[in-house]
């Protein structure tokens, strides 16, 4: 998906002092360009309407082109790989699934549409080899709800939304007299249907049990969890399963890359992003636009085949007179009717110019010569071209 401007758009644009010829053949032309063709031409202006134009454009109800200060590619030029955000609150698990799905190495964490920070393949796989505190699940923030999701579980009594601040996690393995002495408060513990650990685990004021293959859950066990407001979650995963997925419930704002991001903007220019890339290592770099909401992820790839931007020229031939950047763009046609210019192209392009009073007068021509009809607006706009530029 293109998050910026279609590489297919072909912009008419006049000179950088635009008169009524300028702005009016370029109005006009893109508009038979578009009927000839089917294709996107849009017309352009290099400069400030003079107040005799901007009475034309008023009177004939035609809007003024959008300004194009600039000729040279920019991000938004370049087709962005549009990926949705995710909240910080998801889990490692749930973006590691999303990664796959979507097969990329990195998605973006976003709220309200600003990046927060970005989630890799490398940040996940660091949560799996290099995390063995027993406290980081807290340490996170972990909701509950994502260890419901990761563990395939239910939640037999507790609220989902509530998040975990405080307290370890361990496999109640052993006998309830060797449970008393590292269960603490707060805690989060795994355990089979033993009643005894199940209720050694609540006078220790656990604040979560996980009860592990589906076992069933006695009436009292429930009545003291909820009167102790300590949460019951139940898995039909076996122990060592529920042990070895309950980290991956940790949210991904705790393990992803927040500082020293390397970021681009819509506006900013490729030859620029270029550079930057070539001295790092990632491959995708996130895009923003001039609000700082997050439009998509860049590659190397698809920087490396954008295209320049397409331009016709409309009443001129000199490059001084034309908009910032002509070198780095592709002409591919000139309309005019003054003096021939040193203007370079990189290759072969359609160049009409004729010794006439204004450049309006060759585009009515070529509304002729095509059998395009010449619709009341357009005809009113050559029509004052050709007594401004003509007088």
């Amino acid at each position: 998906m293109n998050n910026g401007v279609s590489n297919n758009k072909v912009y008419v644009v006049g000179h950088k002092n635009p008169d009524t010829d300028s702005i009016c053949s370029a109005i006009a032309y893109a508009d038979l360009k578009s009927k000839i063709t089917g294709e996107d031409y849009s017309p352009r202006r290099a400069g400030q309407l003079n107040e005799e134009t901007q009475y034309v454009l008023d009177h004939f109800q035609v809007e003024a082109p959008k300004l194009l200060s600039d000729l040279r590619v920019q991000v938004k030029d370049v087709e962005l790989r549009n990926i949705e955000g995710i909240k910080g609150s998801v889990s490692i698990k749930s973006a590691w699934k999303s990664m796959k799905e979507l097969n990329i190495k990195t998605l973006p964490v976003t709220r309200d549409s600003k990046l927060e920070g970005l989630i890799t393949i490398g940040d996940i796989a660091t949560s799996y080899m290099d995390v063995y505190d027993s406290r980081i699940i807290s340490k996170a923030g972990t909701p509950f709800h994502n260890i419901v999701e990761t563990l395939d579980g239910d939640m037999i009594h507790g609220d989902m939304d509530e998040e975990i601040t405080s307290g370890k996690c361990l496999i109640a393995a052993a006998n309830p007299d060797l449970m008393e002495s590292y269960i603490e408060k707060d805690d989060i513990v795994i355990l089979g249907n033993r009643y005894e650990s199940q209720l050694c685990a609540i006078e220790m004021d656990a604040s979560c049990l996980v009860i592990c293959q589906g076992a069933n859950i006695s009436k009292t066990i429930k009545k003291m969890a909820e009167e102790r407001d300590i949460v019951i979650i139940q898995t039909p995963h076996d122990t060592f399963t529920a042990a070895r997925l309950i980290n991956q419930s940790i949210p991904v704002k705790y393990f992803m890359s927040r500082d020293n991001l390397e970021i681009f903007h819509l506006n900013d220019y490729v030859e620029h992003v270029k550079e930057v890339m070539s001295k790092t290592k990632y491959r995708d770099f996130p895009i923003l636009d001039n609000k700082g909401k997050f439009c998509g992820f860049l590659s190397r790839r698809r920087l490396m085949t954008s295209r320049k931007k397409q331009v016709i020229l409309v009443d001129h031939n000199e490059k001084s007179q034309a908009v910032n950047g002509i070198e780095e763009a592709e002409v591919q046609e000139i309309i005019d009717h003054h003096r021939l210019g040193g203007l370079e192209t990189i290759g072969p392009v359609y160049f009409r110019n004729q010794p006439v009073g204004c450049t309006a007068t060759i585009i009515y021509q070529m509304y002729q010569e095509s059998g395009v009809e010449v619709e009341p607006q357009m005809a009113g706009l050559l029509c004052s071209a050709i007594i401004s530029d003509t007088l």
